[in-house]
């Protein structure tokens, strides 16, 4: 076996991302004691993270955990008796809502499980290296991954400076739902809607920041859920009532009104944007297909992307509802936005789906 110690630009890092004298307390869950040991050791090495337990299974987690806290869990999938994947959403619910990151060689770019273990609560996913050899890359990456994740378990422990939400008339006809959102934004997406009212039949759009492989997945787990047809986006494509559509990873979705139709328009470029999908164009389409017919949801992510889009929703009239940062793996593009003062409201998810229901549908 060969270890290689974390760069040195990694470990220089890592102490911006925690909060003054906060240490990041750290639960390893692997039944791999060589794994636990390149875990512990990097994690050693970081400054602003310490670990708090590292234990060979997921029950033996779960019984440190009733009486000990964590921020971040360090999860294996495959381990004997029960999987990280089945365990994953006690974990969350015994952790008060720690941020999860899934090392396991399953969760490889594209592969099936990083999906699933993200839909689970995961916060991100890491594919664990051949046991034999544990390269710095690995180990950079872990501790990349773990700075940003304790940034946001810090961010939420803050209380948060008072945001404005800006007021919006709601209509009679809800026209489009426009969902963005990266990094523990897919697990959001599921919760937001399996709270949706069914009697909310708009048009769905999501852009969700994922490499091309992962889209049909993305869009066979929103499928699971059995609440309406589910679709990656096609050019052309006519936008039907009661329909979820997915940006594809390799372009961003548009839409192109015509004759009292509308159809979306996939698009390979976007100015001013890194990401593909982007969740500007989406948001901009939705703003000048529909105007305060439309409807933008900002869900967890990192960055700003979805700003701008933004900007032009709220500039016609439509209300823009925004995950809340307890809620969010990474408080970065709905934080923007609130801070923006574009958010019509701000909560989690479930939240969110049933203040939709309230606004835009007749009392019963």
């Amino acid at each position: 076996m060969v270890v290689l110690e974390p760069s040195a630009t990694a470990r220089r890092a890592l102490p911006r991302a925690q909060g003054a004298g906060h240490v990041s307390q750290v639960l390893i869950v692997d039944d791999s004691l060589v794994m636990r040991s390149v875990i512990q050791r990097a994690i050693d090495s970081a400054p602003g993270f310490t670990v708090c337990a590292s234990l060979p299974s997921a029950q033996a987690a779960l019984e440190f955990l009733s009486s000990h806290p964590a921020d971040i869990i360090l999860l294996d999938i495959e381990m004997p008796r029960r999987s990280g994947l089945d365990a994953l959403p006690d974990l969350v619910a015994a952790s008060n809502h720690a941020r999860i990151l899934v090392l396991s060689s399953q969760c490889r770019e594209g592969a099936p499980a990083s999906l699933k273990a993200l839909a689970l609560g995961a916060s991100d996913t890491l594919s664990k290296p051949d046991q034999q050899f544990y390269p710095r890359s690995f180990t950079t990456k872990l501790l990349e991954k773990l700075q940003l994740l304790g940034d946001a378990a810090r961010i939420s422990r803050q209380a948060m400076p008072p945001v404005v939400a800006r007021p919006v008339a709601t209509h009679s006809t809800l026209e489009c739902i426009a969902i963005g959102s990266s990094t523990g934004g897919i697990s959001a997406i599921h919760e937001l809607l399996g709270q949706l009212d069914p009697h909310i039949d708009a048009p769905i759009l999501i852009t969700q920041h994922l490499p091309p492989d992962f889209i049909p997945f993305l869009v066979r787990h929103i499928g699971d859920l059995d609440l309406r047809p589910v679709h990656q986006a096609t050019d052309g494509a006519v936008l039907q009532r009661g329909h979820i559509y997915c940006a594809p990873g390799d372009a961003h979705l548009g839409l192109q009104s015509k004759g009292g139709t509308t159809r979306i328009k996939l698009l390979n470029d976007w100015p001013g944007t890194a990401y593909k999908p982007s969740i500007d164009p989406m948001f901009t389409a939705v703003a000048r297909c529909f105007g305060e017919r439309g409807a933008g949801v900002m869900l967890s992510g990192m960055g700003a992307d979805g700003l701008a889009g933004a900007e032009l929703l709220a500039a016609e009239g439509a209300p823009i509802y925004v995950q809340d940062a307890q809620s969010s793996t990474v408080w970065g593009m709905p934080g923007a936005v609130a801070r923006a003062g574009l958010a019509s409201v701000i909560l989690p998810p479930a939240g969110i789906a049933r203040f939709i229901a309230d606004c835009w549908l007749e009392p019963k």
